[in-house]
């Protein structure tokens, strides 16, 4: 396989010569990204930053996008997967379905400090605050762009997006038309398959239907043999786009999925000496339905409205969760002048869950339903035009946990010329309690190896615990020079306060019949933490259809011992990941990958890891494409357990296969 890769890196590097002698006919056919300059890149339309379009490159926030044609070059299994390319985001693969993905710090497998959002639906659990990745699925060919903000962004997202906000948005119907079916087959990956149609009615209704099929081989233990932790998961949905008027689009999105888990965490029972390893197999199964209605009263002013509903039936020893949450949310803009604009708005959010009780494991009381009302105000004011721009904002909510929270910031844009832009912000946002934080009742792990009597140490929530709070101070550079090169780079300061951490031990508590001990920690707001760092991303051009690009992370900070999840001990301190993207004809790309993180303390050894893909377009509507991920070695681990045991992630190679007729009527710039 060495050898083979080697052979495509000679022919790349003799491409340029071959790209300068193909035909007059050749040279009129559709070039791939990899030849788009990189102004035109700068210049995609983003909303996360400020929930209005605006171009990345004047963004006021340390925002990264990954297109849809990045996603397709890049080989990518899953969003996660993809997330890896991020600057400033650490993204590890734990086992088959479970992934840990977080920004500046504090990394578990469940990622409470940011937002994930799918077309301004929330998927971010209430109740355990964080995220399921194995259940956020969109088929990748329909993601129009990934928005990816580090950093505070509660003012105009709400609480919990802490480190920030990662906003998943898919393409509309109209540019998903006519029939599309992709197959991947993977050598210790996995196998998945897609079926998608579009179509229209008349010239204003788009639609598309599809459905999904993944299965996802386990990963091994140290000694190479096949861990219990495969997954699978099924889905279908649909989204209709109809333009109602010259003014008004409404779109309705719905989907429903069903997936079974196998994984085998530690249990405890009083009556046993040890932990006991149980089969944790489950069927986990939801969907939602989602609608927009925007309205555009002039240039000037235009509004949206959104609700959804979204359903979780979730059964595992650990992650039961039976929950419902629905959300309408409502925001205005308007611009007074072309140099003055307010955006405001409103939202309800609604969830409630129910839990099951075991020895190990219960919520008190058992079914809880949590409403949060909000509203948010944003002045934009250009003070001098194409020269500094101003934000300031503030977000107020009420929630049943803490009563009412406010998250202001200031964002400031300095573009002295259209090569360099300097962007500073100061923010204050919160992560406000959840369903563990107040009710849960976990006796962690057994303290003495064999009984009589087992002792367990109980952890146990309190409804007294106050939200965690982030005082951020960021500090951003943008560069472009002659469509060649480009620089991002962002540094960071975050003062955190009322993290939440664990108590000293308690007097025992003993039970009789059974006959165990309880050893109490509760949990507890801790003082003053911080983390620090410095992102960087870089973008180079050496030549026509040949673009290079390279991320930086630095991350340093500190922590008291008792904080749940410490704030930068879990974390590397270098990360690198580069890319390599290669027209070698106009048909055939080759794509490379490498990602580093350094050694974890006494946790992790360092991640080194190559990834290479080869993709062609043999005939018309037809895509093929080989990856070979992980070359460098056999297998490898990546995360840190804390639930569940972490696997190794073997090499994999994966053959994908793509038909789609009307591609080339399909294509669209995000």
């Amino acid at each position: 396989m060495a050898k083979g890769f080697a052979c495509l890196l000679a022919v790349s590097a003799l491409s340029p010569s071959m790209a300068g002698q193909q035909s007059s006919q050749d040279s009129a056919k559709p070039v791939d990204l990899a030849s788009i300059s990189i102004e035109d890149l700068m210049n995609i339309q983003v909303t996360s930053a400020s929930k209005k379009a605006e171009s990345l490159s004047a963004a006021p926030a340390a925002i990264f996008v990954i297109t849809g044609e990045d996603i397709r070059r890049g080989g990518f299994s899953s969003v996660p997967d993809a997330l890896r390319t991020v600057p400033g985001l650490y993204v590890v693969q734990q086992s088959s379905h479970v992934w840990q993905v977080t920004a500046r710090g504090f990394s578990n497998e469940y990622n409470d400090k940011m937002l994930v959002l799918i077309d301004g639906r929330l998927v971010y659990s209430p109740t355990f605050g964080g995220v399921f990745w194995d259940v956020q699925d969109p088929p990748l060919e329909d993601i129009d762009r990934i928005e990816v903000i580090r950093g505070p962004a509660g003012t105009l997202w709400g609480a919990d997006a802490m480190n920030g906000v990662i906003n998943i948005i898919t393409k509309q119907a109209a540019k998903t038309q006519g029939p599309q079916t992709v197959a991947s087959v993977g050598v210790n990956e996995g196998y998945a398959g897609r079926v998608r149609y579009g179509g229209q009615i008349g010239d204003d209704f788009s639609y598309r239907i599809y459905g999904t099929s993944n299965d996802w081989l386990p990963t091994v233990n140290a000694a190479g043999a096949a861990n219990y932790d495969s997954w699978s998961i099924t889905q279908g949905g649909t989204r209709l786009d109809w333009a109602v008027t010259p003014k008004d689009t409404v779109t309705f999105d719905g989907e429903g999925y069903s997936g079974r888990i196998r994984d085998v965490p530690q249990i405890l029972v009083p009556t046993s000496g040890v932990a006991l390893e149980e089969d944790s197999s489950g069927v986990v199964k939801g969907g939602h339905l989602l609608g927009q209605w925007k309205h555009s009263f002039s240039d000037r002013s235009d509004t949206d409205l959104l609700g959804y509903c979204d359903w979780t039936d979730r059964l595992g020893l650990i992650d039961t969760e039976y929950r419902n949450t629905c959300d309408i949310e409502f925001q205005h803009r308007y611009s007074f002048t072309p140099r003055h604009t307010v955006t405001w708005g409103g939202s309800i959010l609604t969830s409630g869950d129910t839990w099951d009780e075991s020895f190990s494991l219960s919520i008190e009381p058992p079914y809880k339903r949590e409403t949060t009302y909000g509203s948010f105000l944003q002045y934009d004011v250009i003070l001098a035009p194409d020269l500094v721009r101003l934000v300031a904002g503030v977000k107020l909510d009420h929630n049943g946990y803490t009563g009412f929270e406010y998250q202001p910031q200031v964002r400031a844009v300095w573009t002295p010329d259209k090569k360099n832009t300097l962007w500073a912000a100061a923010s204050r946002a919160v992560r406000t309690p959840n369903r563990i934080d107040e009710g849960l009742v976990d006796r962690i792990f057994q303290i003495n190896p064999a009984p009589p009597p087992p002792e367990f140490i109980l952890y146990s929530g309190d409804s007294a615990v106050k939200s965690e709070i982030v005082h951020a101070f960021e500090l951003g550079y943008r560069y472009e020079w002659k469509q060649k090169f480009s620089l991002d780079a962002a540094a960071y300061y975050n003062d955190y306060h009322n993290l939440a951490g664990l108590s000293p031990p308690g007097d025992p508590i003993i039970n009789p019949s059974p006959f165990y001990i309880d050893i109490p920690v509760t949990v507890i707001n801790e003082p003053k933490a911080q983390t620090h760092g410095l992102e960087v991303f870089v973008k180079y051009v050496p030549m026509r259809r040949w673009n290079l690009s390279a991320g930086i992370t630095e991350l340093r900070g500190a922590s008291p011992p008792g904080t749940g999840y410490p704030a930068v001990a879990d974390n590397p301190l270098h990360e690198v990941n580069a890319q390599s993207k290669l027209d070698v004809t106009h048909f055939v790309n080759f794509d490379a990958s490498y990602f580093y993180n350094d050694a974890i303390t006494h946790l992790l050894a360092p991640l080194n890891r190559v990834d290479a893909g080869l993709s062609t377009k043999p005939i018309h509507g037809f895509t093929l494409s080989v990856w070979g991920k992980n070359l460098q070695q056999s297998r490898h681990v990546e995360a840190i357990p804390t639930a569940y045991l972490a696997g190794q992630i073997r090499r994999a190679v994966v053959f994908k296969a793509i038909w789609e007729p009307g591609e080339s009527a399909n294509k669209s710039t995000p």
